[in-house]
């Protein structure tokens, strides 16, 4: 394909500019999809309409809107050659190269770099200090919430039902290449979160056995975060909907929803392990953002549940274990490289996710270097699957212009690797089995990407979308449980070598994806939509 995809001042731009169907004389998907025959108003996060496709609810017609594509196949090319090839790891930094030679769009990405390569200030213990930890310091296990604070009659969060099961857990890894290479720091640091043991999956004869999921939150989301239900989800000035954000009395909204996940998760009978990604929340660093790193992490935590070395257990009757006193302590004598593992992951969480199923069962490259560096896939294969909600699946081609070029700066002048690139994309056909999740108007890539990842994909898979934005404050509580039920079922088939997964849509068009719906607005839309 003639490559004429240059970046300028004006492409840039377009990082800040939010998909619209407003243009009409415009395509807003690709040739061979359905044309959108509708249009919606909708209030959180856009506050602006978006395309549809019309839908019989029992008597009534609705609309149900999606995400269009930002990024259209260009006149003459296909889709394999836009969006695999123009937006690989070599092509992101080409880009990137070109880019620096126009001093305006040098500046304007660098920028937006930036944002990508900075220290986040922690949530935990801005409301209440009890939780509240020095996450760089020597920690004691103890001061770490456990899920029963969130049994408190204020917050009644399913998850404090797992706390005789919960154990408290510290990892340790290196530093990032940007934390060496541009802050100077060196040693180790600490990943600090939960594992909560599991009863076993049954499968059809009734016999239990246990499986694990690893579970990634979202950006800069924070494991042990207050979000406190009487902070509403949403405000409402001039008819321009906010969702909520932090107050007096919540420090991360949404955060309940992502734990009832991990409820849901461990209910069914799966062992649960999740940490604050490095950067975030209870866990070291400076960089919360090179979500390579990230899936070099649980390849880590994996290992050091099978030796003990680096791992720091307090368990539920308050003793501490270390060392190899800590080896198969979790999996209660199983290896962690035996047992079913499916990896789950949210918005940025998924996007390690996903370089974790790629460097198992692809390549194992690192491109946070100057010269990038490949080595074989892991190959685990007690690796089963994984779950992306909110994800951006299909790379940088679906989301905004001017994406590609910020990656590369990040690589190259950072040492960060954040967004994935095509080479997943193109590859996850060689995952044993992949599940996507997310809200229909989900802003992070259009929904036609999604759909395109899930037929690219070869074993078991699943894909199951509900009314709602990417962001959790506003969802409803019944999509939740939907989102909660669908990751059940899946991770559950996965770790059974079930062929299909109950339930499941199985779309042919985006058409058919998006009125696949549950029929539950999102809480802002709820009575608009009356």
């Amino acid at each position: 394909m003639k490559r004429t995809i240059a970046f300028t001042a004006a492409s840039l731009a377009l990082l800040t500019v939010s998909a619209s169907a407003q243009d009409a004389a415009k395509p807003i998907v690709n040739e061979g999809t359905p044309a959108p025959d509708c249009t919606l108003h909708i209030n959180v996060d856009r506050n602006g309409d978006l395309p549809g496709y019309k839908a019989k609810w029992g008597e009534k017609e609705v609309c149900i809107p999606f995400t269009p594509t930002n990024q259209l196949v260009p006149a003459g090319s296909s889709a394999a050659e836009f969006y695999i090839d123009e937006f690989s790891d070599a092509r992101v930094r080409a880009k990137w190269a070109q880019c620096k030679m126009d001093a305006e769009c040098r500046e304007k990405t660098l920028t937006a770099a930036k944002g990508f390569a900075k220290f986040e200030p922690r949530d935990n213990g801005t409301v209440d200090k009890d939780g509240m930890i020095d996450f760089d310091g020597e920690v004691d296990l103890s001061k770490i919430r456990r899920p029963s604070y969130f049994g408190q009659a204020k917050y009644s969060e399913a998850i404090a039902k797992v706390d005789p099961n919960a154990y408290l857990v510290e990892f340790t890894a290196p530093r990032d290449s940007y934390e060496r290479e541009h802050l100077k720091l060196s040693g180790t640091i600490k990943l600090r979160g939960w594992y909560l043991k599991g009863t076993g999956i049954a499968d059809e004869a009734g016999t239990r056995k246990r499986a694990l999921i690893i579970m990634n939150n979202g950006g800069g989301s924070e494991l042990t975060a207050i979000d406190d239900p009487a902070t509403p989800p949403f405000t409402i000035d001039k008819d321009k909907y906010t969702p909520a954000k932090s107050d007096n009395l919540t420090e991360e909204p949404g955060m309940r929803h992502w734990r009832g996940f991990l409820s849901d998760l461990n209910a069914s009978g799966f062992d649960v392990l999740i940490t604050d990604r490095r950067g975030n929340g209870i866990s070291g660093g400076r960089n919360g953002f090179n979500t390579a790193e990230q899936a070099n992490d649980m390849f880590r935590e994996l290992e050091q549940m099978d030796s003990g070395n680096g791992l720091r257990i307090l368990g539920p009757d308050g003793k501490l274990v270390t060392g190899k006193d800590a080896s198969k302590l979790l999996l209660d004598g199983r290896s962690a490289h035996e047992v079913p593992i499916v990896i789950g992951g949210y918005s940025r969480g998924s996007y390690a996710t996903q370089w974790f199923m790629h460097k198992n069962f692809v390549e194992d490259c690192n491109y946070d270097l100057a010269s990038p560096e490949c080595k074989p896939k892991r190959g685990l294969a007690n690796i089963k699957g994984a779950i992306l909600y909110g994800p951006n699946s299909a790379a940088l081609g679906y989301r905004l212009a001017g994406h590609d070029a910020v990656e590369g700066a990040l690589r190259v002048e950072f040492n960060t690797t954040y967004y994935v690139d095509s080479g997943v994309f193109a590859n996850v056909d060689k995952w044993p089995a992949l599940q996507i999740v997310k809200g229909t108007w989900d802003y992070v890539e259009g929904l036609e990407g999604s759909l395109a990842t899930y037929q690219r994909a070869k074993g078991l898979k699943d894909i199951s979308v509900f009314l709602g934005p990417h962001i959790l404050q506003t969802q409803s509580p019944d999509n939740m449980a939907f989102a909660g039920r669908r990751m059940v079922a899946f991770a559950t088939a996965a770790v059974l070598g079930n062929k299909t997964v109950p339930d499941s849509a199985d779309p042919k068009t985006l058409k058919d994806l998006v009125t696949s719906v549950p029929h539950h607005w999102e809480l802002s839309m709820e009575k608009t939509q009356q």
